[in-house]
Formats: C-alpha cells, sequence, structure tokens
C-alpha cells in the first residue's frame, strides 16, 4: 500500500477545509441528494462526499454504506486530491498502490473507485466526490463529466453555508451594536434631562436675584451698567429657553404615546392663541381651513409640532411684507398631510436637511436650535414624518404627514 504525498500547500488546504466549518456535522438532505444521484448516474451501490483531514477522511453524505471515517492513510480521496480531473482506480486488486489496503482487503472491499475533486474557489481541494464499487468497472466520458459536475455543486453547497454563516455573523454583530447604540442613547438622553432638569432651577435663582439687583441699584447704575444687566437677563432667558427644549425633546425621546382622534383646528387655534405675545403689533394674516382632516395623534406632541412651526413663522418672517401663514390638510399615499405656509424669508435648498439637528439654526441667536428637532422627533414617534418645501426669498412649507384613517372635520 502507497500513500499519498503530502501536497505543497497542505496548510492552506486544511485552513479552506476548516473554513466550512463542515467536519462531524450532521447529515444535510442536499448532500446525499447529490451522492445519491452520483450512485445512479455511475451505476454504483455507494457514493461518498469525503472530505481529507489532517489524519482522516471524513464522509459528510455516505450513500450505500455506515462508514461515517476512515484513517487518512487508507484513503483513495486523498490520492484523489492530487489530481486535476476524475481519479479512476478501475481494480484496486490489480494495483500496486492499493492492492493491499484495508478497504480492499477487508469487509467494506473497495474494488472499484473513482472520485472528482471538490476543488475550492481559491484553487484548493479539500476532498472528492467519489463512487465505489465491489466489482471491476470503468466510467464513460460522460459519466466522468457529470460526476465533474456534481463535484462543483458539493462546493457550491459549502460556499452558500459558509456565505449564510458569514450573513448571520453580520447581523449578529448589526444586532449587538444597535442594541450597545440604543443602550447609549438612552442613558444620554436621561442625562440630558437630568441635566436640563437641574440646571433650570438655578437658573430662575439667578434670574431672580439679577431682576432685584437691577432694581435696587436703578439710580446708582450707568447706561452702559444698564446694558449689562440688560445682556445678562437676555441671555438667562435663552438658557432657559434652551434647556425646556432640551426637556422636551428629551420627553418625545422616551415617552410611548398614547393616541386619540384630535380635532386639528381646535388645537392650531389654541397654539396661535399661546403665540399671541410673539404676533403682537404684527400685520399678520392667520388663515385655518375649516375642514381639516381629523388626526390619530398625541395631542401634546401634535401641538408641540404647531407651536414650534408657527414660532419658527413669526421669527423667520419678512419684515418688508405682512406675515401669511395658511394651514390646510389633505390625503396623500394613504397619510393625512397638515400643511403649514408661511410667505417668510424662506430656506435654501442646501439647509433643508440641517435645521432639522439639534441646535441648528437659521439666524444664530435666534431661538434654541431644537424646535425643528423636536417635531422630527415627535413624527417618527407617530411613524409619520415631516417635509419642507421651501426656497430662499419665497416662504416655507413643513409638512406633517400622518398614517391614519381619512376624516375631515363637518
Amino acid at each position: 500500500m502507497k500513500i499519498a504525498p503530502v501536497s505543497e500547500n497542505e496548510d492552506a488546504r486544511l485552513r479552506a477545509l476548516y473554513d466550512y466549518k463542515i467536519l462531524d456535522t450532521v447529515s444535510e438532505l442536499a448532500y446525499d441528494q447529490l451522492t445519491a444521484l452520483a450512485s445512479s448516474i455511475c451505476g454504483t451501490p455507494v457514493a461518498l462526499v469525503s472530505l481529507v483531514d489532517k489524519e482522516r477522511q471524513w464522509f459528510k453524505s455516505h450513500h450505500g454504506i455506515d462508514a461515517i471515517e476512515t484513517p487518512r492513510e487508507w484513503a483513495f480521496c486523498d490520492h484523489a486530491i492530487g489530481q486535476e480531473q476524475v481519479f479512476e482506480v478501475s481494480d484496486s486488486r490489480l494495483d500496486e498502490r492499493f492492492h493491499d489496503n484495508p478497504l480492499v482487503t477487508g469487509a467494506t472491499q473497495v474494488i472499484f473507485y473513482a472520485g472528482a475533486p471538490l476543488v475550492t474557489p481559491e484553487g484548493l481541494r479539500i476532498g472528492t466526490l467519489c463512487v465505489i464499487d465491489n466489482k471491476p468497472a470503468q466510467l464513460s466520458e460522460q459519466q466522468k463529466s457529470q460526476l465533474t459536475i456534481l463535484a462543483k455543486q458539493v462546493v457550491n453547497l459549502l460556499e452558500l453555508s459558509k456565505a449564510n454563516r458569514s450573513r448571520e455573523g453580520v447581523l449578529e454583530n448589526l444586532l449587538s451594536v444597535t442594541k450597545s447604540l440604543e443602550q447609549k442613547n438612552k442613558e444620554l438622553e436621561q442625562f440630558v434631562y437630568a441635566v436640563s432638569h437641574d440646571l433650570k432651577s438655578p437658573l430662575v435663582t439667578i434670574s431672580g436675584f439679577v431682576t432685584i439687583l437691577e432694581k435696587e441699584l436703578a439710580e446708582y447704575t450707568s447706561d452702559k451698567q444698564k446694558h449689562r444687566f440688560e445682556r445678562i437677563n437676555l441671555n438667562v432667558e435663552h438658557m432657559a429657553e434652551l434647556l425646556s427644549d432640551l426637556l422636551n425633546l428629551s420627553r418625545v425621546l422616551n415617552k410611548d404615546i398614547d393616541k386619540q382622534k384630535l380635532d386639528t383646528q381646535a388645537l392650531i387655534l389654541d397654539q396661535w392663541q399661546g403665540l399671541s405675545y410673539m404676533a403682537n403689533n404684527l400685520d399678520v394674516n392667520f388663515i385655518v381651513a375649516t375642514d381639516l382632516h381629523e388626526i390619530n395623534a398625541n395631542e401634546t406632541l401634535f401641538s408641540q409640532c404647531i407651536s414650534n412651526i408657527l414660532s419658527n413663522a413669526i421669527r423667520y418672517r419678512n419684515p418688508e411684507i405682512p406675515l401669511r401663514i395658511e394651514i390646510r390638510s389633505y390625503t396623500y399615499d394613504g397619510n393625512i398631510c397638515i400643511s403649514i405656509s408661511d410667505n417668510g424669508i424662506g430656506i435654501k435648498s442646501s439647509e433643508h436637511d440641517r435645521i432639522f439637528k439639534v441646535f441648528e439654526q437659521l439666524n444664530k441667536g435666534e431661538g434654541s436650535g431644537i424646535g425643528l428637532c423636536i417635531v422630527k422627533a415627535a413624527m417618527e414617534k407617530h411613524d409619520g414624518q415631516i417635509k419642507l418645501v421651501s426656497t430662499e426669498g419665497q416662504g416655507s412649507r413643513f409638512e406633517l404627514h400622518f398614517p391614519c384613517d381619512i376624516k375631515k372635520i363637518k
């Protein structure tokens, strides 16, 4: 008996085999169907998917015999993986390499053998698809060709299994990263809420003491010092607005919302009334359609959306013309859209995405830069979205898209 020589690329060959993670796995129908087909095509009682390990050959599929592995030094397949084409032994009893092989002389009686190498995409031979008979035989060229085709299908199955494992690994990593990010976001939101809440009280105290000092020292302060008091108060007010918006954003992000049918017209008019201090002494034409659709939404979050959009319309109005705000509704693609249009200064197209991010402002010093981020977060809580249509110098239209039943208020 002659033992097959070890190939020069043995280490790479074994790495390729181990990368498939196929050794010692349970039987699979896909492989068993290929060995059954190989047996039928070649007219042999036995067909195997044989993988040549470091010290053994292991059978992923064994049609016609019960054995699952043999020592490598006995393996006909170890000789076959060194060949380019199908390796065939017509009668092992007459072949000096195999005549005294235990697989020939023992109960197995491997007299005829033909094996097509399993070649990886990198050109490494990790085993064979082989057929065996206990009597002499010889394959036709067509049978050899078909056996080679089936061997390629075995490799395709191995590659597919490896690709699936790789994809599953990527998905597991993505899920792990997603869970980690969700936890970090939750911690950050809780931190923002705690800091914002805890800072509000000191701000109230600062504002109170500054007001008292301003009054007590009124007759002793110069115009320059009065201006400094005014600047302090303005900055305290801005900080209070910023903290209030941060708290609102944190509540929106953390809150599980309840929805109900809302009278959109009534809620919009309430929010406009609440902003009367901003619109005081302004020439404003405020138009709300009388047939607005009802929406299925959270009242608090919807009110915040309207308040933020309306306050921006006032803040970013065109000072040269009377302000016009028009609100209507329509249905689109299974959603109800609440459209709020104004004739203000408009927004450059390059700024459309940026304004929905935290602390982004069209004009520095105007507002907190959080309002539209709150609107975006609130709409996402409703599985809806906010859209912007605007051109610089030609006004803006914000659209709130709610997925809900269609119903107009009569």
